[in-house]
């Protein structure tokens, strides 16, 4: 029967249109059921018109004409319901571009701790104010996990030059020390103690004196 054949082509329409991109691409809304219910009302209607005029020269008896509508009814529920989704109903939001995280800040080349303000008078204590300073480098380490660092200790020429060589070392062990209990791998850190013998400024005033007793953190 010709109905028959029209709805598996309504059918075979209906599926290739649901495999396309533009279904993909819009939320399912209220275009869509007003479509099916449209398309369903005109697949109906027509069917038994159809039916009625073709079969069988007088016409289709009552049952074909009813199976007829409901075939082409479902078709066109189906047809009205694609269609409607297809030409109207909302575009889908497209989804939030991936941000990148930023990049870890670039580590200070160097920091240097004066001995006076971030240690204990002729110790290698570190004071709170030089923990503050050793604890802001390891929150940069510790974005930057690759990266390693050189404490080097320094002091003036006051006492005897065996006496300064070995507080240098201290207190750059101390701070190393200091950054592994936060958490820094002590593989990471290299340490080494100048004593008198790399002075940045002269010894032979008080302020280049307290300059030169330092420690210095640097990174490459």
């Amino acid at each position: 029967m010709r109905f028959r054949g029209m709805a598996v082509l309504v059918l075979v329409v209906g599926f290739a249109l649901n495999g396309c991109s533009a279904m993909q691409e819009r939320r399912w809304s209220y275009c869509a059921l007003g479509g099916g219910l449209l398309g369903a009302a005109i697949g109906g209607g027509a069917a038994g018109a159809l039916v009625n005029e073709y079969e069988a020269g007088n016409g289709g008896s009552d049952e074909e004409t009813a199976a007829a509508a409901a075939g082409a009814a479902v078709g066109g529920a189906l047809v009205g319901t694609l269609l409607g989704h297809v030409i109207c109903d909302p575009q889908k939001e497209a989804p939030p571009l991936p941000v990148a995280p930023p990049p870890p800040a670039p580590l200070p080349k160097k920091i240097s701790l004066s001995a006076d303000t971030n240690f204990d008078f002729d110790s290698a204590k570190l004071r709170p104010l030089g923990e503050q300073r050793v604890e802001g480098l390891v929150e940069s380490l510790k974005k930057n996990p690759s990266v390693r660092v050189l404490v080097e200790g320094h002091t003036d020429s006051i006492g005897t030059e065996k006496y300064n060589q070995r507080l240098s070392e201290r207190r750059a062990n101390s701070v190393r020390d200091y950054m592994v209990s936060l958490g820094i791998d002590a593989s990471r850190i290299t340490t080494r103690g100048y004593g008198e013998a790399k002075p940045i400024e002269s010894n032979d005033t008080a302020e280049g004196r307290a300059t030169n007793r330092r420690v210095d953190i640097m990174t490459p």
